[in-house]
């Protein structure tokens, strides 16, 4: 069997195995890399693929390097906001993380002649969603069933026509941009409707 069949076998064994989609690709050398989105951490879907290795029918991948990539989807990006800010977390890590930066002394990017359009608050709500995704298996996945209506809400308000792929798409940058207006809104004011923040199309373009 060539070794590239053995690589689909195998790429097929772990899709099978952690319920994502898996790709095992070629990439120079001896090095693959195993690509997916979401689904188990990095060291998880390590642990599979020794389990896999020690099968027979996959010997010629045992001597390959392989590497692991995954990458985050928009409804992960919702659900981890979601589950923090129910939690009760997101508020005081915005504060926490702006506080830092401050500290830091740490400048925005300039987006225009006005300057910048974002807030400390905005990139520390950004950082904390990031890690939570980063450090949560199969993140986008309700933490519990309240959360859904909510991960709704917040995908259909990041939710935009792509102008260049006359697509929609939904951009982690837009639910930021909602969510922070929903954390600073008087107590009460949207604690259970996540609404669009509209953004002029200039101000898209630069942000």
């Amino acid at each position: 069997m060539s070794r590239s069949r053995q690589a689909a076998l195998l790429a097929r064994y772990l899709s099978e195995t952690t319920d994502v989609e898996v790709g095992l690709h070629y990439d120079t050398g001896a090095r693959w890399i195993a690509m997916w989105a979401d689904g188990p951490l990095q060291e998880e879907m390590r642990a599979h693929l020794d389990t896999a290795l020690v099968e027979h029918r996959y010997v010629d991948m045992r001597d390959r390097r392989i590497d692991f990539h995954r990458s985050t989807s928009g409804r992960a990006w919702a659900a981890r906001a979601i589950a923090s800010r129910r939690e009760g977390t997101l508020g005081p890590a915005i504060a926490e993380g702006a506080a830092h930066r401050r500290s830091l002394g740490v400048g925005m990017p300039r987006t225009g002649v006005q300057g910048p359009t974002h807030t400390h608050e905005y990139y520390a709500l950004l950082r904390h969603v990031d890690d939570l995704c980063r450090g949560t298996a199969y993140p986008e996945r309700a933490s519990v069933p309240e959360d859904e209506p909510l991960i709704e809400q917040l995908l259909a308000a990041g939710t935009r026509d792509d102008a260049n792929t006359c697509r929609l798409t939904v951009s982690e940058y837009d639910m930021a941009k909602v969510l922070l207006t929903a954390e600073q809104a008087p107590a009460g004011g949207q604690s259970y409707k996540l609404a669009a923040v509209r953004v002029p199309e200039e101000g898209r373009r630069r942000g």
